[in-house]
């Protein structure tokens, strides 16, 4: 055989390989195109909160099998397209599932506590007083309420500050038990979840290598639960901005290093403290600790050198209007905030400091004291407090690939609410901020999932959860005399 025809021999062979793989990886995503979703949702009018889609559209969503998202558009649904599932929402908006980026879901156990007292007095009288005898079961009962009641307000996701079982640092080691249990009380609820966890507070006993034994043994513990978990990462319960040295901070930075864990540190959230708490600002930049990886949470008595600080080292803050009100913490000047570069998302905080985990009254509070702090009405928009609901939130936390928007390839976490009351609208989103409320929840699904559907979670007795939180808190109350 000559060179020239095993050279053309070569090529036909070469030409028909090309179009035997190509058909087949053709043929391979027409029949996934054709699969079966999980969920179709029509005639729905959507906020997608897609930084290239600011005006809500009439149109529908696609929710794969695996809980994402593959189509979210204009119009109707491609003839023929076949789901487990089909719901046609009859014009009911649709926005993205609320995220919370500072949440003690266990507080719910406590709403309406200390109603007279600022920060201090409040810590003293929940953590002093009605927890002292609480164990770490109450603690997944309290949890787990929590994070049914965040779902049932259209919080599809939250950062949960655990309580370790040691308040005030008395033996400097969090209990592995308290953990153990509000993971569970996490996971049980539906809710997704970043786990934050007390690292410890430092002291010549409680070193750095103590820490990282401790904290390696519940990332073990937690890898291994079921799959399924809506667990979106572990991060760290920051405890710098509670301390007199830089040395808790160091301890932090070595874990947060050696495991690549994010930290959130609630600092200048009380104003009794402020100046000298301002001075310790300086631990949080020589330690390293000041990075992209740092959230503040309540970040509240700044000032201008330090908001620059923060920008530069893409740091990012959580604004909680609803519990800085309540506690009279004070105002957080966002504009300002977010002028300097400072990345920001929002959170409804504690139940027992902000009383409603409820994302429509937060941003509410929110917008209105900006304008009131500003005596401008156009400081801040509607769609701009939304928006740090939802997608700000998200990048705070580090899942704004996955979370905050209506986009293909993101989970599909969202909420429905009926807007049958709302009479005229002038401005959609105007309508959203300033007159809905959680009886407008129609319905809240997390990875295309119905989980609660006119206030009543799905999976979960609330009733049951409620009245066992009730009875446990009620005997913690007769053994403390509180």
């Amino acid at each position: 055989m000559t060179a020239n025809r095993v050279h053309r021999r070569n090529r036909i062979v070469g030409v028909f390989v090309f179009l035997t793989a190509w058909l087949l990886v053709s043929w391979s995503g027409v029949l996934l195109a054709q699969a079966p979703a999980r969920l179709i949702v029509r005639n729905a009018y959507i906020f997608s909160m897609a930084p290239q889609q600011h005006a809500p559209f009439r149109g529908y969503m696609v929710v794969a099998a695996d809980g994402r998202l593959t189509a979210v558009a204009a119009g109707d649904p491609p003839a023929g397209l076949q789901a487990a599932t089909v719901w046609d929402a009859d014009g009911h908006w649709v926005i993205p599932g609320f995220i919370s980026a500072h949440s003690h879901l266990w507080q719910s156990a406590y709403r309406g506590l200390a109603s007279d007292q600022t920060l201090p007095g409040w810590l003293q009288a929940l953590y002093g007083r009605q927890i002292a005898d609480a164990g770490p079961e109450d603690f997944y009962w309290f949890t787990l309420e929590g994070g049914l009641d965040h779902l049932r307000h259209g919080i599809t996701a939250a950062y949960s500050f655990n309580y370790g079982g040691d308040f005030g640092g008395h033996s400097g080691v969090p209990s592995e038990a308290f953990n153990e249990a509000a993971f569970r009380g996490e996971m049980d609820s539906g809710l997704r979840f970043v786990h934050g966890i007390d690292p410890g507070r430092a002291s010549a006993a409680y070193t750095v290598d103590a820490a990282k034994v401790r904290l390696k043994t519940f990332l073990d513990w937690s890898a291994a639960q079921p799959a399924g978990t809506r667990l979106l990462s572990v991060m760290l319960n920051g405890g710098g901005g509670f301390s007199d040295n830089d040395q808790q901070l160091r301890l932090e930075e070595a874990l947060m290093q050696q495991f690549h864990l994010g930290n959130q540190s609630h600092y200048l959230e009380q104003p009794e403290t402020q100046v000298a708490d301002r001075s310790h600002f300086v631990w949080f930049q020589q330690s390293g600790l000041l990075s992209h990886d740092l959230i503040f949470g309540h970040f509240v008595h700044t000032d201008a050198a330090i908001l620059a600080a923060t920008g530069q080292a893409g740091a990012a803050m959580s604004w909680n209007p609803l519990s800085n009100g309540r506690l009279a913490s004070g105002v957080a000047d966002i504009p300002a905030y977010l002028k300097a570069g400072v990345r920001v998302g929002m959170g409804v905080d504690g139940e027992a400091s902000a009383d409603l985990a409820d994302p429509f009254e937060n941003m509410r509070t929110g917008l209105y004291t900006i304008r009131a702090k500003y005596e401008n009405a156009g400081v801040m928009s509607p769609y701009d407090v939304l928006r740090l609901h939802t997608l700000g939130s998200a990048d705070v936390l580090g899942v704004a690939d996955r979370l905050g928007s209506l986009e293909p390839g993101k989970l599909a976490d969202f909420v429905v609410v009926d807007p049958t009351h709302f009479a005229h609208v002038f401005d959609p989103y105007a309508t959203l901020v300033f007159v809905t409320s959680q009886p407008d929840v129609e319905r809240v699904y997390v990875g295309g999932e119905l989980m609660v559907e006119r206030g009543e979670p799905l999976r979960r007795d609330l009733r049951q959860v409620e009245r066992e939180v009730d009875r446990r808190v009620a005997a913690e109350a007769s053994a403390t005399g509180h």
